[in-house]
């Protein structure tokens, strides 16, 4: 990605000051980056701030409350938010301006989402990561470079089909790879899923 994590930083930043009211400055001191500022106001507790330190990985997941497939990969990001701790940092995107305020927060509190939701109304993140479906996961460095893009394990086997159960999960794969300091076996895996909706 040729601007970096920096310039990405910089949209998500600008998505939350400006595009939804269910974000609010962060009163955090220890500032590293325009992500870090900023907080999300949760269904639970009112007001929850993101990590003031960056992570080493960070997964932007483009998701969407009505589409199926977004729901039954919750609990597995859930899991690896869990796993992982403040080595990875996952990141929900929603693209577009479909979605209410209080549609989002009912997303989050129906599955109990462990990692903060931003709403991409205008979809320049969306677009700038060359996003097409939901789910789809874009793993990145500390340092803004691509290490994974795609599908986050192939539960999936096709539209509106499901394998029992996963038996190749490239994000996760992709992660562990990464934390050892090596390169990403599979950097790419096609993700199916619902359309973005550019409206």
């Amino acid at each position: 990605m040729k601007n970096g994590f920096s310039h990405i930083m910089v949209i998500l930043a600008s998505l939350l000051f400006f595009h939804s009211s269910i974000f609010a400055q962060s009163k955090t001191k220890n500032r590293s980056s325009p992500l870090y500022q900023v907080g999300l106001l949760s269904p639970k507790t009112g007001r929850t701030f993101l990590n003031a330190s960056p992570p080493k990985l960070c997964a932007l997941v483009l998701l969407s409350p009505d589409c199926p497939m977004s729901i039954n990969y919750t609990k597995t990001l859930n899991d690896i938010q869990q796993q992982f701790g403040n080595s990875v940092q996952v990141m929900g995107i929603l693209p577009g301006k479909t979605y209410k305020d209080s549609t989002i927060l009912d997303f989050a509190a129906s599955y109990q989402l462990q990692f903060p939701l931003y709403v991409d109304k205008k979809m320049q993140l969306s677009r700038k990561l060359k996003g097409e479906v939901t789910p789809e996961v874009f793993l990145l460095d500390a340092k803004g470079r691509l290490l994974y893009h795609g599908a986050i394990d192939n539960w999936l086997a096709g539209i509106g089909q499901k394998r029992q159960k996963p038996n190749e999960h490239y994000l996760l794969d992709a992660i562990n790879q990464s934390l050892l300091g090596l390169a990403v076996s599979i950097p790419y895996v096609k993700a199916q899923g619902c359309i973005l909706n550019d409206y």
